[in-house]
């Protein structure tokens, strides 16, 4: 199923929504975090107002969410003048397996604009090659997006670099929307894994997202850049965060997540 396919597949129940998820979207025993963030995105969206836009997505997973059907819930816990704070929460086999809270909030004039920097001097998209899902090696869902590394290595490589440079993007030839961009910010490897010699799982645990720009207009063929780092690791655990850069070379979200390692 494509992405906007899963996310279409969100059906009304008497309190919440299920959806089904192929077996193509899995990450190992679980699905993807990024598709399980989408569809709560998209649960707390129908209680939301679309001109209040995503800032902030905090999530923490609590469970593998399994392939097959979910369902879905969300509550508005708080509408202000400009923010609305919702919540929501992913059920797989009858537990709970990921909650979700959600920022939105309208613009508002203020005196200071202050961005990520911008790595400079990275090789062009067009220089580089595409890296198969085969040559990346890993789970199923690697298929439905596409990947350009300009720095950095596959996972278990045993790579000093802690930092990574990878073009990404859908494989998905329906319009953006702001759900894409989400699950998107959490389709490359967990950083950690390049380091490593040995083949070994690994787990996010929680997973948190600012959106900086709110352009959703590019085409799905258009490459957008995350630069990823390892901030610190030891005791099987590992803090990474990085930047999503969009088409037109601007940071457009940042992301933190922490990450358990099982070797």
């Amino acid at each position: 199923m494509l992405f906007s396919e899963t996310l279409a597949s969100m059906q009304p129940l008497s309190s919440g929504w299920r959806a089904h998820i192929g077996e193509d979207w899995s990450q190992g025993r679980a699905t993807f975090g990024g598709m399980v963030a989408a569809l709560c995105n998209e649960a707390m969206r129908r209680l939301v107002p679309a001109d209040r836009e995503l800032r902030g997505l905090d999530t923490t997973f609590a469970a593998p969410a399994l392939v097959g059907e979910v369902s879905i819930d969300a509550e508005v816990l708080r509408a202000g003048k400009a923010v609305t704070i919702a919540r929501s929460r992913l059920w797989s086999d009858g537990k709970i397996a990921a909650t979700l809270t959600g920022i939105y909030g309208a613009a508002r004039v203020t005196a200071l604009s202050i961005t990520p920097t911008v790595a400079a001097g990275v090789r062009a998209v067009e220089d580089l090659p595409e890296s198969s899902t085969a040559a990346i090696g890993g789970p199923s869902f690697l298929q439905h997006f596409a990947y350009r590394w300009a720095e950095g290595t596959r996972p278990f490589a045993g790579s000093s670099l802690r930092t990574s440079k990878i073009y990404v993007r859908h494989q998905d030839p329906a319009p953006l929307t702001e759900s894409h961009v989400v699950a998107l910010i959490d389709s490359i490897p967990s950083m950690i894994l390049q380091l490593m010699t040995t083949v070994a799982p690994s787990s996010s645990l929680t997973w948190t997202v600012q959106l900086i720009r709110h352009d959703f207009s590019f085409p799905p063929e258009a490459w957008w850049r995350i630069d990823a780092e390892v901030n610190s690791a030891g005791s099987g655990y590992s803090c990474e965060s990085c930047v999503l850069i969009d088409p037109r070379g601007r940071p457009a979200a940042v992301a933190r997540q922490m990450v358990a390692v099982f070797g």
